[in-house]
């Protein structure tokens, strides 16, 4: 197991229930192209989702910044101001993971700049509104998936304690602040025929270009998966217990009238991942 020289931790907590968490992982010691259970399709597959964070990000803290001035509650603005500083992180540590990847022959900053271009053009023909809903939609689908990483840690087997821990640093903090652009949103005025509109073309579009980007950086790689390699990623994917299979459920609770991110209640599930990440650092 990795020692505390992989990862260190300074931590300012809020009365908000979000901990604004100054990660430093380390990316050394990934030295193996293939280094999620040796399987390219696996290691590709989280190589783009590390690609697009940065700019996702980025995104999601502008469109939620665009209506910080119409927040009259002084929660939710500490909210907001949490929300912002746990994104940036998120968007500083995945750089780093994504020049490490870019290193190794997988072209994660060149996702990044794809993405980029993708979201400018977007911005450029969406309203304010739009922008706001389509951050509501995303951490949606952000904090399901981080709920399926933590709820299943047999998916995180056979992947390299670095970035193994650094998803799940990750996926706490979204489920954290997974409220956030959602209580934003309904308190500036947004309908929530907007939101259903929108998550109905994000539905298609997010999954289509997330398993189209694999594939590119499977070829950009030149890396030719095998027949067992490809019935693994399959089955994690959209096998009975794989990710698109299992966040069907919680995804669909989006478009219930009554619908809430704080529905379901993870704190549980959040404290027994930090003491995970403090074991780890603890080496």
């Amino acid at each position: 197991m990795s020692t505390t020289a992989d990862i260190s931790m300074s931590q300012t907590e809020s009365t908000n229930g979000i901990e604004v968490r100054r990660m430093d992982f380390s990316f050394d010691q990934v030295d193996t192209m293939d280094w999620y259970r040796g399987n390219p399709i696996l290691t590709a597959f989280i190589a783009v989702l590390s690609g697009t964070f940065p700019p996702g990000e980025q995104m999601f803290i502008e469109s939620v910044r665009n209506y910080k001035d119409r927040v009259t509650d002084p929660q939710l603005l500490e909210n907001v101001k949490d929300f912002t500083r746990q994104e940036a992180h998120h968007t500083n540590q995945h750089k780093l993971a994504n020049e490490k990847l870019e290193s190794l022959g997988w072209k994660a900053q060149k996702i990044e700049k794809r993405v980029e271009k993708a979201i400018a053009l977007l911005n450029a023909k969406r309203s304010k509104r739009e922008r706001l809903a389509a951050t509501v939609c995303l951490e949606h689908i952000t904090a399901i998936v981080a709920e399926y990483v933590l709820t299943h840690p047999k998916q995180l087997e056979g992947m390299h304690p670095s970035i193994k821990y650094m998803m799940i640093w990750h996926a706490i903090e979204e489920i954290e602040h997974k409220s956030v652009a959602f209580d934003v949103y309904m308190a500036t005025g947004g309908q929530r025929k907007t939101l259903l509109r929108i998550m109905r073309a994000i539905a298609v579009l997010f999954p289509t270009l997330t398993i189209g980007r694999t594939i590119y950086l499977l070829w950009a790689a030149r890396r030719m998966p095998s027949w067992v390699q490809i019935k693994e990623a399959w089955g994690m994917l959209f096998g009975e217990d794989g990710m698109f299979t299992c966040i069907k459920a919680p995804f669909k609770d989006f478009y219930r009238e009554d619908f809430h991110p704080e529905d379901h209640d993870n704190r549980e599930l959040i404290e027994k991942w930090k003491a995970e990440i403090e074991a780890y650092r603890a080496g």
